[in-house]
């Protein structure tokens, strides 16, 4: 079966990837691909600090900076070179500052609970959502996500706070509604065609009749 580990080719330009973080005691990002053009959402890649052991949730004994290069590891197969990514997170997160050291900018999603469910409960509906066949976690919190029994008592009919992790980051980057268009990709001027170009004889360019056409 295809794993992370298999890709070894960078992104196109014109594919976005966005990355979703949540912070805190456990820790998790996830990484989702937006082709050109087209409504649908790839989520590729999960990075949870944590696993479920029998319905019950384990860390897996990784340091803040040991999670953190993993995920910027990761992210580098996609775009090389880059040595930071932004990503999105919870507003009030308190670890935007200790991130930013293992090169994570992590950027505050503005957008609520409730509004992040719904918009990601439209990409499931209308089966805009794929999910690549190597995740565990993810579909194990996507089917494990619970709701109240009765709207709260300012109105507000949230998802269940419990387990939810990595869940989260997926819901961070979906509610943005990212868009990606396609991009020509163009043939850089190299010296000697430049060189030509600004040199080039203008007595001895061939004469192309008009009536005619080139030739």
């Amino acid at each position: 079966m295809l794993t992370l580990k298999d890709i070894r080719h960078p992104l196109s330009p014109s594919w976005g990837l966005l990355v979703g973080c949540d912070t805190g005691t456990y820790m998790s990002a996830s990484f989702t691909l937006f082709p050109p053009d087209s409504l649908d959402a790839f989520v590729i890649a999960e990075f949870p600090n944590y696993r479920y052991v029998g319905g019950e949730i384990e860390l897996l004994g990784y340091s803040i900076p040991e999670w953190a290069r993993l995920v910027l590891s990761a992210y580098q197969l996609f775009r090389p070179g880059v040595s930071r990514l932004s990503a999105w997170c919870d507003e009030n997160s308190q670890f935007k500052t200790e991130l930013a050291h293992y090169g994570l900018m992590l950027r505050g999603n503005r957008r609520k609970l409730e509004l992040r469910v719904e918009i990601s409960r439209e990409y499931v509906t209308h089966r805009h959502l794929w999910l690549a066949p190597w995740l565990s976690v993810l579909p194990y919190e996507m089917e494990h996500a619970s709701w109240p029994d009765a709207t709260s008592s300012a109105g507000k009919f949230e998802r269940l706070k419990d387990n939810d992790h990595t869940l989260d980051t997926m819901e961070h980057v979906l509610s943005r509604r990212p868009r990606h268009k396609s991009m020509v990709a163009v043939k850089s001027e190299s010296f000697v065609d430049r060189f030509l170009r600004l040199n080039r004889r203008q007595d001895i360019t061939p004469k192309v009749d008009p009536h005619l056409g080139a030739l």
